[in-house]
């Protein structure tokens, strides 16, 4: 069987994660042979993708495209910046669909696979982050097309238009949790037939061996939360957890420290508010790490703080190395956590935030009980596997 996957860029991120933790999956299967078509190879998961999947190559200009604007500053020649600026105001004058019809006249067709994957959805009203589905749509000859949603249809405010055009050359639609399902069949009745649930899978195995690779020198005598996400406050709302800081330092509790893994477009904005609201001595902002996995597994408690989420895999990384979790209340969360066994999920909103981490530091609830509990928690890799092959087969 020949396989290609379809995706934009090996940056660090949940998508790309889950991507490698695929490829990592199938590479082992022997009847599998498996592409790779990235609109950007590199990135700092591109070490991670198997010996035996081919990697191909795209053109400079869409490798460019999906280069994020910080990494062509940074790396690239000014050659490349002028281009990329160009690339922005092109975008915006014809169109995306217009734009990547133009980039993609520029790459060769990929024919003769058994199943073709578009593994990155398209961002509603984003002009880059985009274009998976029409590159398999355009340029690819497969016996089956599969498009990936990656994220909650009502919160990503997915449009009828674009659904009906995106996924219109596709045979199946997988959403990543069943409550994505389910609001995706209610929203798009007309493509119901065709969309299922594929849980992410999760490399137990490598995440035990990683956790362990170097100490975090976190203090014993206080409670220390974990936050790994991408720094967006529009999705992720990183901003919430200096407003919940801000207000238990006002109540007078300073026996914890709040460590947020990550990099992203509002890092500077919440380090600028963080010092504004003097709460700089409890927020730490360790920055990307493609290795977070010490600092979970060291932690106290893992706090998710977003505004909506499809089926985050840090959830389950958190679960397998039983550290308890605190989250807001993201669509698919009662599918990932037990609520009250392994876990609490609150409102979403800044005071339940507060109201269940002030419990935490009274001591009130007890993360020693919470912790001993997932320790009977079963993975999902069993069921993620078996619905990934039906899927494929």
């Amino acid at each position: 069987m020949r396989i290609l996957f379809v995706g934009y860029n090996l940056h660090i991120g949940g998508i790309q994660r889950s991507l490698i933790n695929i490829l990592n999956v199938l590479a082992t299967e022997k009847d599998i042979d498996i592409d790779l078509f990235l609109f950007s190879p590199g990135g700092e998961l591109f070490g991670e993708i198997p010996k035996n999947v081919n990697v191909i190559k795209s053109s400079y200009l869409l490798r460019l495209t999906a280069t994020p604007f910080k990494n062509v500053i940074k790396y690239e020649k000014l050659f490349s910046w002028i281009m990329r600026i160009i690339l922005m105001f092109l975008v915006r004058i014809v169109g995306s669909s217009n734009f990547f019809k133009i980039l993609f006249s520029l790459e060769k067709n990929l024919n003769s696979y058994d199943v073709a994957i578009s593994y990155f959805n398209d961002v509603p009203g984003n002009y880059f982050n985009r274009g998976c589905n029409q590159f398999v749509t355009e340029k690819v000859v497969a016996n089956k097309k599969i498009g990936w949603i990656h994220t909650d249809p009502i919160k990503a405010k997915f449009s009828k238009e674009e659904i009906i055009e995106s996924y219109r050359g596709f045979d199946s639609i997988v959403n990543v949790s069943k409550v994505g399902k389910d609001d995706f069949d209610r929203l798009f009745p007309f493509y119901s037939y065709k969309s299922s649930v594929v849980y992410n899978l999760t490399p137990i195995e490598e995440i035990y061996k990683s956790a362990n690779s170097f100490p975090t020198l976190f203090q014993t005598n206080i409670i220390n939360f974990v936050t790994v996400a991408r720094i967006d406050n529009a999705s992720k709302r990183i901003d919430r957890i200096i407003e919940v800081v801000k207000l238990l330092k006002m109540s007078g509790y300073i026996n914890f420290k709040w460590w947020i893994i990550g990099n992203g477009p509002d890092l500077k904005k919440n380090q600028i508010l963080s010092e504004k609201y003097e709460v700089s001595d409890y927020i730490t902002f360790v920055g990307e790490k493609v290795n977070p996995y010490p600092f979970i597994k060291d932690a106290d408690a893992f706090v998710l703080t977003s505004e909506y989420e499809g089926f985050p895999m840090v959830i389950n990384e958190a679960l397998i190395l039983c550290t308890p979790i605190i989250t807001t209340a993201y669509a698919s969360a009662e599918e990932q956590i037990q609520n009250g066994f392994e876990g609490i999920i609150v409102n979403n909103d800044i005071k339940s935030l507060y109201e269940v981490l002030k419990s935490v530091l009274d001591g009130e609830l007890i993360l020693l009980e919470l912790k001993k509990n997932i320790k009977k928690k079963n993975n999902f890799n069993h069921l993620a596997l078996t619905q990934l092959k039906d899927l494929i087969y």
